[in-house]
């Protein structure tokens, strides 16, 4: 997949016969699946490149960044994730006042068909473009044929009642149902960040973690949570261990939340580090301890509370393959 990261980069032809999907696709859950999925499918239809115009960071965060919306999938996450799924070409720009203030016309004219080279356009129901929104689905598909030649409308989908979208996901997980944002992700919800520099407690009483700057990202309610690590990329191997969000109650007071994970059978340095977590497990809630050995004690019970789950489920247990474009 060809990342580009400007619209000043981008080089698409009238002959790369582009088919471009459009969207946040914060997450990429189901619903954007098929949307990509269905960008794919026109691309290979044709001959053609399917590529997908998204942007780095979140609009409503930089038209309102006092309110920033927490994320699903931080970038160097989406595009892992992105890279999985047989596109020709991601192109992520940063959303910025002037890029809010284009008028929709423009966005069609200088940048689906100037910078992208657009014959096909995909997108969903309720995608909205342009100056004050003022661009949606239908103003695509009244270029039909005079700019493109097809704009396809993917309809909302929904789980039984419940209609699958990013803001419906940021609401399950900030309620703790990891199930239930599983089955509308397709994969476990996963925590990324970097590995920052700690305070090191961990590391003196014998139980070394891993602190992350996930201040991007929606998080669930504050626990312990058993956890599937990856370093650096979605395919390298699998690692394992015990994930804790919250404030820390038994060492600080009215500290900010915090996220930090002590990995099973590994001690290496790792700061600085890209950091992939699959939340897997909830084992119990935050909870203040009296002191550091009730503290140990209990950890030590959150590790084998995990690992005979780990043991229960099946070894083909994974997060790969679970989204592809041949679903």
């Amino acid at each position: 997949m060809i990342e580009i990261n400007s619209l000043d980069a981008c080089s698409f032809r009238e002959s790369d016969e582009v088919v471009a999907a459009l969207g946040a696709f914060d997450g990429i859950h189901l619903a954007h699946q098929r949307i990509i999925r269905a960008c794919n499918e026109r691309a290979r239809a044709r001959g053609g490149m399917s590529v997908l115009f998204t942007f780095q960071n979140h609009p409503r965060t930089a038209l309102n960044p006092s309110h920033p919306v927490p994320l699903l999938t931080p970038y160097p996450l989406k595009l892992q994730w992105l890279r999985r799924m047989n596109l020709g070409a991601a192109v992520g720009v940063p959303f910025d006042l002037a890029f809010s203030e284009i008028p929709a016309k423009i966005f069609i004219d200088d940048i689906l068909r100037g910078k992208l080279a657009a014959k096909e356009i995909v997108v969903g129901y309720n995608f909205r473009f342009g100056h004050n929104r003022e661009g949606d689905a239908e103003m695509l598909l009244s270029r039909v044929p005079s700019q493109f030649e097809r704009v396809t409308v993917v309809q909302q989908q929904q789980d039984h009642d419940l209609t699958i979208s990013s803001t419906v996901i940021r609401e399950i997980i900030a309620q703790g149902d990891l199930k239930k944002a599983a089955d509308l992700l397709a994969r476990p919800y996963q925590i990324a960040g970097t590995i920052i520099q700690g305070d090191g407690r961990g590391k003196t009483i014998g139980l070394p973690t891993a602190n992350l700057d996930v201040s991007e990202q929606v998080m669930p309610p504050g626990g312990v949570y058993g956890v599937r690590v990856r370093l650096g990329a979605l395919d390298a191997p699998p690692l394992w261990g015990v994930m804790n969000i919250g404030s820390v109650p038994t060492f600080k007071v009215d500290a900010l939340p915090s996220c930090e994970i002590h990995l099973l059978d590994f001690d290496e340095d790792i700061f600085g580090c890209y950091l992939v977590a699959d939340l897997l497990l909830h084992l119990r809630n935050e909870r203040k301890f009296s002191g550091k050995d009730e503290l140990l004690a209990q950890i030590r019970q959150d590790i084998r509370q995990f690992q005979e789950w780990m043991a229960s489920q099946s070894e083909e247990m994974t997060v790969f393959g679970m989204i592809n474009d041949e679903r």
